[in-house]
């Protein structure tokens, strides 16, 4: 008589017979469609694209290394339509690579390129996987040579600030500029090995408020305290509020100091059609709780008066110039002097900062949880 483990051993054998032959059956049909089966594994998560202009404008350039053939000279014709080889082509033109890499002008990229164009010339888009974006901003952004932590940390809320632009802008030919309208992308040729183990260490991994990845946004150094988003952008946002920033005035660039001519100031406002003449007087009116300038003063020797926002005048003047507004200002002759600290409009991660905070043993988590209180991390895929 076989005992309850003899019978519980038949049993599974007869199981395991029963669906190797099911197997047999299911790969052995040749001539069917293969079966879904009713009871399907757990899916596997695909990582995310992402489309980034990377040109536009342009006349014509050169790609080399796609599939579709080995070297292309493409020239714009008009809206929709372009010349490849000398062959009249309809947009949008999708190259795919023959190996690793496509080259647009020499310039390395991952994915595919698709080439379109609209009234004004043309356009090179690259679309390619999440990951190897992040991969070819880090070094753009910061150096490969700054502490680990801080890299995971900047691959995040590059990843982060991409999904969240994605996700606002589904619906258009692209997601992101590769300026730092957006953020600093240059292709696949500016990545390591250090940025590729930092890529990879936090692999999918997104910073999350209340179930929607965050507006990510960073900045050089924030000068010793990070700014309300209100107050640059005139939209709140809870996680990106002032803190601390007091590793900040390690950096080279935490003070600087402007001497600016009354009459560039003049031409820079007359270009942006202000009706004034050299300023005679600059003066702060508003600052925020952080002490940035809010709003100023500027008035000419006939009274007149231009009211600026601070972030305003240093679009005007340009930004590696006022590289903050978190400044003083007085005359001195001819000139007006600028002085401040921090560079950068001064909201979210300040990237010296968050160097000095890994560079004294906190962990990329920390210094995220830091900088953009309230968040939290979600690996997507």
């Amino acid at each position: 008589m076989r005992t309850l483990g003899q019978i519980a051993l038949i049993k599974r054998a007869l199981l395991t017979a029963a669906a190797f032959f099911m197997l047999l059956l299911f790969y052995g049909c040749a001539g069917h469609k293969p079966v879904r089966p009713s009871v399907s594994l757990p899916a596997v998560p695909e990582a995310e694209t992402v489309r980034i202009l990377i040109k536009e404008g342009v006349e014509g350039l050169r790609i080399d290394g796609a599939r579709e053939g080995s070297t292309l000279r493409v020239s714009y014709i008009e809206e929709g339509n372009a010349r490849a080889n000398g062959r009249r082509e309809v947009l949008p033109l999708r190259l795919h690579p023959r190996r690793e890499f496509i080259l647009v002008e020499g310039k390395p990229y991952r994915g595919v390129v698709e080439i379109d164009a609209d009234g004004r010339g043309l356009l090179v888009i690259n679309e390619l996987g999440l990951e190897d974006y992040v991969a070819g901003i880090i070094n753009s952004e910061i150096s490969s040579s700054w502490h680990m932590e801080v890299l995971k940390a900047q691959s995040v809320i590059a990843r982060t600030y991409a999904m969240y632009q994605k996700r606002k802008r589904e619906d258009l030919p692209y997601h992101l500029t590769a300026t730092n309208m957006h953020q600093l992308y240059s292709g696949a040729h500016r990545e390591d090995e250090r940025v590729l183990r930092a890529v990879s260490s936090t692999r999918g991994e997104v910073l999350f408020y209340r179930g929607e990845p965050v507006l990510a946004v960073y900045h050089s150094n924030a000068g010793g305290i990070t700014e309300y988003a209100s107050e640059v952008w005139a939209k709140d946002y809870p996680y990106l509020r002032p803190v601390k920033s007091k590793y900040d005035s390690l950096a080279p660039n935490y003070r600087w100091e402007a001497y600016i001519k009354a009459t560039t100031i003049e031409e820079a406002l007359q270009r942006a059609g202000y009706d004034i003449t050299v300023p005679v007087a600059i003066s702060i009116k508003k600052r925020t709780s952080t002490g940035r300038v809010k709003q100023l003063l500027i008035r000419d020797a006939y009274g007149r008066k231009v009211v600026l926002k601070g972030e305003k005048l240093r679009r005007l003047l340009g930004y590696g110039i006022i590289k903050s507004t978190l400044f003083s200002v007085k005359k001195r002759g001819r000139f007006f002097i600028f002085r401040g600290r921090g560079s950068g409009h001064g909201v979210g991660l300040s990237q010296w900062g968050a160097r000095g905070m890994a560079e004294r043993g906190y962990s990329y988590k920390e210094i995220l949880r830091h900088y953009y209180p309230g968040t939290r991390i979600k690996r997507i895929y």
